[in-house]
């Protein structure tokens, strides 16, 4: 099926046009200068800053001259992650784009409908001329996946609105009006490495997959499981009956993803058992984790196996058995997942982290152990509460840690002008009441609201599942009816 034949076709253009571009976190400049060009061919304001942020003006429309201008905001980065047998450029090739039982999808990776389905509803917008509108400000944020370095780094003065519509939510016929805040974690071991001693010692691989992954705020309360806790628990089981010795683990990408996969290399002193003793013990170790954590996947592997010659020669060096003991504790007593729900809003998360990233690099006899962590809050004292927690955690297990990333909770406003038009303008086209809701989420709306003062803000968008992961996908429908729900407000809209 062509994309572009399906409705709203503009935007379905748009989303194709900016699916061929690479854009991942960090790596806007070709989508940011597209983005400059397109503005330019069609005579509209724009300013590309120095974080290549992308901020685009068109005037108001005859009757709509006296309203304050509208804000509409998304951010043009996208999470590059792909399964492990897909064969992908993510530099270099466009999305693949595909249509199965009413959702758009991509072959083997990442949609990208995070948020690139705000940068294709704003596009469509500004390349029409048929709609009614008030003055509006377009801003495309850059980097919003890995860090907001570029809504940190914008300039809030080129504004003249008050009021924002931010379109990075999931979910069609929810209004959010509140947003987690966050910070990213960086930890570091560096320990002396050692020749592995394979007289006494087996060499094994401990591998946990087949897990669905996601979004590290969005769906965090879903229970997922987390590959990098569920290994590093699995294997600090196993080291309370074996002497053990690390030669490398490696779970994770993307700190804002709960982790699927995660697989550990380790010199294991079998003491007289044989492998399959081992084995057997690791697999009841993890099918007591799994109902521990009650993870709500279906289908958790865990594979231990032996590792060949081959494999030795390539793993002569290990971590001390005491180093390795002390990594593994520190991985144990390292939160993860949801820590406190909200005592005002019913289900919504208001403490969360997710142990996201686990590296190991290898180089001038030592090993450094790289791991990363992303805790959430709504609450602004438990997250600093939490950040403290992690920080005593690291300097007693003699590591280094570095917070960044930062950015504030977005927190709900009562008199809200545009939460108000948006709910009454969603009633008119279905008849139904749009829900008011939070998120555990980050989102740049706490950051706008920080600088921009008095600022109104809401966040909609159409359904969209699996964010982060290969399994996005977007629900084709409900595009369409977020483009009509837009397209209601922009009409509706009188804000002075």
């Amino acid at each position: 099926m062509n994309i572009e034949n399906l409705y709203p076709e503009k935007v379905f253009h748009y989303f194709n046009e900016i699916s061929k571009i690479p854009r991942g976190s960090k790596k806007e400049k070709m989508i940011s200068d597209w983005l400059f060009e397109f503005a330019k061919k069609r005579k509209l304001e724009v300013i590309q800053d120095n974080a290549l942020n992308i901020l685009i003006k068109k005037k108001a429309t005859f009757g709509y001259e006296k309203y304050s201008p509208l804000i509409i905001q998304g951010h043009m980065d996208m999470v590059w992650e792909k399964n492990k047998e897909t064969k992908f450029n993510f530099e270099k090739e466009g999305i693949k784009l595909f249509v199965e039982d009413g959702f758009l999808k991509a072959d083997g990776t990442t949609l990208g409908a995070d948020n690139g389905i705000a940068v294709a509803y704003a596009l469509a917008i500004l390349d029409s001329d048929n709609i009614k509108h008030p003055a509006l400000e377009v801003i495309i944020t850059s980097d919003e996946e890995d860090g907001m370095s570029g809504v940190n780094n914008l300039d809030y003065e080129i504004f003249k609105g008050k009021t924002l519509i931010n379109l990075d939510t999931e979910e069609y016929g929810q209004v959010y009006v509140s947003s987690a805040g966050g910070a990213r974690t960086s930890i570091q071991f560096i320990f002396e490495s050692k020749k592995l001693e394979t007289q006494k010692n087996s060499l094994v691989s401990i591998e946990v997959k087949g897990l669905s992954g996601g979004h590290s705020g969005a769906e965090i309360h879903l229970i997922l499981g987390n590959s990098n806790k569920i290994l590093s628990e699995t294997l600090y089981h196993l080291s309370k009956k074996y002497n053990m010795s690390l030669s490398y683990i490696d779970g994770g990408e993307k700190v804002n993803a709960i982790p699927r996969e995660a697989i550990s290399y380790v010199a294991v002193d079998l003491n007289g058992d044989n492998f399959q003793e081992f084995k057997k013990l690791a697999e009841l170790a993890f099918t007591n984790i799994l109902k521990d954590f009650k993870v709500s996947d279906k289908n958790p592997v865990l594979a231990v196996k032996e590792l060949t010659e081959k494999d030795l020669e390539e793993n002569k060096e290990v971590i001390d058995y005491n180093d390795t003991l002390n990594l593994l504790t520190f991985l144990h007593k390292f939160p993860n997942g949801v820590l406190k729900m909200s005592e005002n809003i019913e289900g919504l998360v208001e403490t969360s982290i997710n142990l996201g990233v686990i590296k190991t690099i290898r180089e001038s006899g030592t090993f450094q152990i790289k791991i990363q962590g992303l805790p959430r809050s709504s609450v602004n004292s438990s997250l600093k509460n939490l950040l403290n927690e992690i920080t005593d955690l690291t300097r007693n297990h003699e590591a280094n840690m570095k917070i960044d990333s930062s950015y504030p909770s977005w927190e709900y406003r009562e008199d809200s002008k545009i939460r108000d038009l948006i709910v009454e303008s969603f009633e008119k086209i279905t008849g139904k009441k749009a829900k008011i809701k939070a998120i555990h989420a980050g989102l740049e709306c706490g950051i706008f609201a920080d600088n921009i003062e008095n600022l109104d803000v809401v966040s909609i968008g159409p359904n969209i599942y699996g964010a982060h992961t290969p399994e996005e996908r977007m629900e084709i429908k409900s595009v369409g009816e977020t483009w009509d729900l837009l397209l209601k407000i922009l009409e509706d809209y009188n804000i002075e």
